[in-house]
């Protein structure tokens, strides 16, 4: 039963903030952010334990900045994604372009499927909703259902109502072994902690030993799905530009563990290169590798 505090939340604030213009909301976000930084200090301590570990060689004056940013930008996230639930077309192809739709665009006219690999840089929501009008394949994103079921459904029709059709995990394989002629492009964010740790591949990134989901490259290669890297860079407050970049157009002929070690190489740079626009809040170390890996 969903509770009338979402209900109230939901329609009493956040909608009614969703039509406020994101100038607007950016005044609100500072001061959130500023909130949540000295005051409310949501997740600090795992926030700098994972600075401090990936970048053990800045100082503690350069983990600080970081530190901060991050939090600016992961509060303006949050405004963002409010706005999502009812910004225009319109402002949506204004606040994100894609600088080189030419690549997928390529492999639509070849009849080829597309696994695009992404992380948790940026705003990964804008990006979801841009797609489906700029390229030519039918856009597909894989989604993990949340717990509250109210919520769960605004979500949905947020990421939904640009024409991105979204796949629950559970329904992945039969979705990949539809007989279908529409060419599609599957989105999947894999940056998360692995749920099974025994099946994870395991490498060395951001200094540390990670282990990684490799649904994603499975589904390629069992599947023959090209596979590429999209990231959201951030131009400035509110503007990203999409970009992508090839992993493998040929997956079935890659050895094992090599496309998703690419994936995590190209994401490690693209951190190294602006550490505050990567999701630090989230337990991304909190397994270690089994001593049979």
């Amino acid at each position: 039963m969903v509770k009338i505090a979402d209900r109230i939340l939901f329609y009493i604030i956040l909608k009614p903030l969703s039509y406020f213009p994101l100038g607007v909301l950016y005044f609100f976000s500072s001061i959130v952010g500023f909130l949540t930084y000295h005051v409310v200090r949501y997740r600090r301590k795992v926030v700098r334990t994972n600075l401090t570990n990936a970048f053990p060689n800045k100082s503690e004056a350069e983990i600080t900045r970081i530190e901060k940013d991050f939090y600016k930008r992961f509060v303006d996230f949050i405004f963002e994604s409010i706005k999502s639930v009812s910004i225009s077309e319109k402002a949506l192809n204004k606040r994100t372009s894609i600088k080189n739709p030419e690549l997928v665009e390529d492999f639509y006219k070849k009849g080829k499927n597309v696994i695009v690999v992404c992380g948790h840089l940026n705003n990964w929501e804008y990006y979801s909703l841009r797609l489906p009008g700029q390229v030519s394949h039918k856009t597909h994103s894989v989604y993990q259902p949340l717990k509250n079921s109210f919520y769960d459904k605004i979500l949905y029709k947020s990421r939904s109502r640009a024409g991105m059709r979204l796949i629950e995990t559970k329904q992945l394989i039969p979705f990949f072994k539809e007989e279908t002629d529409e060419k599609r492009m599957v989105v999947i964010v894999n940056d998360q902690s692995p749920s099974n740790i025994e099946h994870a591949h395991w490498n060395t990134f951001l200094n540390q030993e990670t282990g990684w989901n490799t649904g994603p490259e499975k589904l390629a290669k069992k599947f023959d799905y090209a596979v590429i890297f999209g990231h959201a860079k951030r131009i400035k407050r509110g503007y990203y530009e999409v970009e992508f970049n090839l992993i493998t157009d040929s997956p079935v002929n890659t050895e094992e563990g090599y496309i998703t070690d690419a994936y995590c190489k190209t994401l490690e740079t693209l951190i190294s290169e602006s550490p505050s626009a990567w999701l630090w809040s989230h337990k991304r170390w909190k397994h270690k590798r089994p001593s049979s890996k």
